[in-house]
């Protein structure tokens, strides 16, 4: 290891920073795309997609908290899934990880692009596509408290943007159309409803995220619940309020259809303040989502080299930003090949059906965590998520469900994930059966499981704690 090289991550995080990372990934998805909801199912189907969307993404961000706040490690769903099922699981959580988050950041820069080029038609979508991606990764490398307090910023503003225009509508300050709600409420009959779902997850895509910083929070069995949870309410929120704004301002037929919703909603207000608000929103948004995309796909990477899934050398941490510095630059050109591919479109599909994929095995994690440690000392399990393990097997099947909608429309990409995931989970499980190293609960503080019940779960744990 050379002088430039440590070996561990610093501990600096706050409860507002987990907000800010998950909550900084998602919302964009509330500025945009779900509206792709209103075209397959109208009104009813939005809002059952909404509901059942909402419900998987509560539980698996009570499974995040519980498992984040025990384990306190970086890698977030694939160090739950190398504890607790295995190393195939692992491996294949952890390359899931990483395509959705690395295929946001893409999608995201992108967009800040477009709208960059639509204030300024002078400037090419490329060059500012490849700028945004540079500079985000420069942020990130630099030190995570520094990228985190910036999505704090910008998300804050975006969210307050919807807050204001929402309570404009609340004291009349907007005029509405409540008869859209019923001139498109069920356009496409009962198979619209379950079409639908397939762009349920937009409203919430990625908040499992914000536990992938628990290794460098200051107090993670407090922060990462909190954050976590503190996350998911301010998503519930705005989906609610981002539904009611868009459906009684655009006819169903525009909305299906439009690329900023929130934005063509405020145009369609008539009220310079919130076109302005909104806008901004929509660019703040994209720019917040794309920096907790490169902070969580390089956490992801490194936890990954960390255990030699991928080469080591990715797990280096710089000495003096405390930075997985070389997984974050690694995002970069991986971002970048997936901005210039040309087909933005397919990239996002498969985003969402990795962050499906991480939908089956983070409960499922948990259920096996249960199974192991049965205790539910603080040391073992600082934060206890109710309704266990029921609500798991609910949560699984839910994106199960959801990742069966993707076969109308995105056939190919479905069969190619499951193709490529699989592929990964025979390899890495074949190239880590032989190891004799088991995991070491007694570095984690933790008793051994439950009738020695770990002898196919082979990979060394990390030494963590709180302080």
């Amino acid at each position: 290891m050379s002088e430039y090289e440590s070996t561990s991550l610093v501990k600096t995080l706050r409860p507002f920073h987990v907000w800010a990372l998950g909550v900084g990934i998602v919302l964009v998805g509330e500025y945009m795309g779900w509206n792709f909801t209103i075209a397959k199912g109208g009104v009813l189907g939005s809002l059952l997609a909404m509901l059942v969307a909402g419900t998987m993404y509560v539980i698996i961000s009570l499974c995040a908290s519980e498992l984040g706040s025990a384990t306190k490690l970086a890698g977030g769903p694939y160090d739950w899934a190398r504890l607790f099922i295995g190393p195939g699981a692992a491996a294949s959580v952890g390359l899931a990880v990483y395509m959705e988050y690395i295929a946001l950041e893409a999608a995201d820069a992108i967009v800040v692009a477009c709208i960059a080029q639509s204030i300024f038609p002078e400037l090419q979508v490329f060059p500012v596509t490849l700028l945004v991606i540079a500079l985000l990764t420069f942020i990130n490398y630099r030190g995570v408290v520094a990228a985190l307090t910036l999505n704090f910023v910008l998300t804050m503003i975006a969210f307050i943007a919807i807050l204001a225009f929402f309570f404009s509508t609340a004291f009349g300050l907007v005029d509405i159309h409540p008869e859209y709600l019923f001139q498109g409420a069920l356009p496409n009959g009962m198979i619209g409803l379950f079409a639908a779902l397939q762009f349920g997850p937009w409203f919430y895509l990625g908040i499992e995220g914000a536990a992938m910083c628990a290794e460098e929070c200051k107090h993670p069995s407090r922060a990462v619940p909190l954050g976590q949870q503190a996350g998911m309410i301010t998503l519930l929120i705005g989906a609610a309020m981002t539904l009611y704004l868009c459906t009684v301002l655009i006819p169903t037929d525009l909305l299906g259809v439009s690329v900023y919703p929130l934005f063509e909603a405020a145009k369609n207000s008539g009220i310079f303040i919130f076109v302005a608000l909104l806008g901004l929103g929509t660019f703040l948004t994209c720019v917040a989502s794309a920096n907790g995309c490169v902070c969580d796909s390089s956490r992801s990477w490194f936890a990954l080299s960390r255990d030699n899934y991928v080469s080591s050398w990715f797990s280096a941490v710089h000495p003096k930003y405390n930075t997985p510095y070389r997984a974050v630059i690694f995002t970069m050109p991986v971002a970048i090949g997936f901005a210039f591919s040309g087909f933005l479109d397919q990239v996002i599909t498969f985003s969402i059906i990795s962050g499906l994929l991480c939908y089956v095995l983070i409960p499922f994690s948990l259920i096996r965590f249960r199974k192991l440690f049965p205790q539910t000392t603080s040391k073992v399990r600082p934060f206890v998520s109710p309704l266990q393990p029921y609500i798991s097997y609910f949560a699984i099947a839910i994106a199960i469900t959801i990742l069966s909608t993707l076969f109308w429309g995105y056939k190919y990409n479905l069969i190619f994930a499951f193709v490529f995931y699989g592929i990964a989970y025979f390899y890495f499980s074949h190239r880590h059966k032989n190891s004799n190293i088991e995991n070491n609960w007694a570095e984690m503080g933790w008793p051994l499981p439950k009738g020695l019940d770990n002898g196919r779960i082979k990979k060394e744990a990390k030494s963590i704690g709180d302080e």
